[in-house]
């Protein structure tokens, strides 16, 4: 992920702001047709089947991916059935939506692959693989578009780049048929299928709750606004590969705990996690003119403003994710649902006012608040569900400290927004905190010691 983002830069200057905004609205579609392909198979229900069918993990994980595959196979006859409305509606050639599928269809494959893999704490095959993937990705799209007439340029971006993807993540593709040997399982689609049928509605919902502020920018605005919002989007979001990965890292081992009713070690696990990913988001605003000065030429410049609440926005991301474990393992899955209904709805009702009227950087801090609500949501719902199914009525996570970071990382965010105009006092409080890190640096890596353990 770093990989591919540290290439950013090129593609920026490859690209006019109208084409990476066809890149990051093609991203975005994707996200959401990657919901009704797969139905976040390889999310919730997959740790849940790692343990309920521990003795035959291969043939689950074969069973999804047929169930995967049938699902996606539907998808696409649909589109082609009604493509010339669905093509107009999404402003994306009938070529990359079919580019698109196939992709959603080898990438699903990875993520079977890549979940059992962090399940049982495997990690040095899938670090090669995602290795090989992520310098060959952009170096191939690089080198086509670089050689394309520009007009092409946005086309042969992610058609080279979905080339990379639907080769080697193919092999994954077939390699977990073989070890499964199991197309189809009555039992475990079944059993799949309840789970996350109900689910729908809340990984929609997410994911309308991260990507409608493009689509509706690009709508209401413009395609070039789109392509300028995606790339703070983008370098908020490079934080979403940490909390996206502890919290992956994070999942197999409350299960573990809760399993083993290892209730108490939850709580201070969870208080040294919140506290990294905040201080690692302040730093990320911290630098937020330097990145942007790096990433993109000076007309991408106005991105900078909409880091901050991108930024806070992960940090109650990584919150709900933490929070909504404890929901998955216990199988409640209504509470999720409501939680992400409510946000995603009530997402698009804030964009649609406020981008009309304060344009795009508004996105940014009605993205904010309805991740506050997310969060805050799914600390009661996991607090209900706790009371219920566990019997000695303790709270898992420490709300007070909880609360605590999140306040002072918003104060941070706004102090931030209003040094990014005066150059000598944001780095004097950047010297200020590297120096503290200094003073404390012996006490930072038994912190840190202590989260890996």
């Amino acid at each position: 992920k770093g990989i591919s983002f540290i290439t950013v830069p090129i593609f920026t200057r490859l690209l006019t702001t109208e084409q990476y905004g066809v890149v990051s609205i093609f991203y975005s579609w994707e996200s959401i047709f990657i919901i009704f392909c797969t139905l976040n198979l390889f999310s919730g229900v997959f740790n849940n089947g790692m343990i309920k069918y521990e003795n035959d993990r291969d043939g689950f994980l074969s069973s999804m991916q047929g169930l995967v595959s049938t699902l996606t196979l539907c998808m696409l006859l649909l589109y082609l059935l009604f493509f010339k409305k669905l093509s107009l509606w999404i402003e994306i050639s009938r070529v990359l939506i079919i580019v698109m599928f196939m992709e959603i269809l080898a990438n699903s494959a990875f993520s079977f692959w890549s979940a059992k893999q962090r399940f049982e704490f495997k990690y040095r095959n899938m670090v090669i693989l995602t290795l090989v993937v992520s310098v060959l990705s952009p170096l191939v799209a690089a080198v086509s578009v670089i050689n394309t007439p520009d007009k092409f340029g946005a086309d042969v971006r992610i058609i080279s780049s979905a080339c990379i993807v639907i080769v080697f993540y193919g092999i994954i593709y077939i390699i977990n048929y073989i070890k499964g040997k199991n197309f189809f399982s009555k039992k475990y689609w079944i059993y799949a299928l309840k789970f996350n049928i109900p689910l729908v509605p809340h990984y929609l919902s997410t994911l309308i709750l991260s990507q409608s502020d493009r689509i509706m920018i690009s709508k209401m605005i413009g395609m070039a606004e789109a392509g300028i919002y995606g790339l703070s989007h983008n370098l908020a979001m490079i934080l979403n590969i940490l909390t996206t990965s502890i919290n992956n890292a994070f999942a197999p081992w409350i299960y573990q705990r809760l399993k083993e009713e290892k209730y108490r070690d939850i709580s201070s696990v969870c208080n040294k996690l919140f506290l990294f990913v905040a201080v690692a988001l302040a730093f990320m605003m911290a630098f937020s003119p330097e990145v942007i000065s790096i990433l993109a030429p000076s007309e991408y410049y106005d991105a900078v403003y909409v880091i901050p609440p991108l930024a806070i926005s992960l940090y109650f991301m990584f919150m709900y994710q933490i929070f909504a474990n404890v929901e998955f393992y216990f199988e409640k899955n209504k509470f999720i649902m409501l939680a992400s209904i409510f946000s995603a709805g009530f997402n698009v009702f804030l964009n649609y006012i406020f981008i009309k009227e304060l344009g795009y950087i508004a996105a940014g801090y009605t993205t904010l608040v309805c991740y506050v609500i997310l969060g805050i949501s799914h600390y009661i719902f996991s607090d209900k569900v706790a009371k219920k199914c566990i019997k000695d009525n303790i709270h898992l996570f420490d709300i007070k400290i909880v609360i605590g970071i999140s306040c002072i990382l918003m104060v941070f965010g706004l102090i931030m927004l209003l040094l990014y105009k005066n150059l000598l006092l944001r780095y004097g409080l950047i010297l200020i905190m590297c120096m503290i890190f200094f003073i404390k640096r012996k006490d930072i890596y038994k912190f840190i010691v202590s989260i890996r353990r």
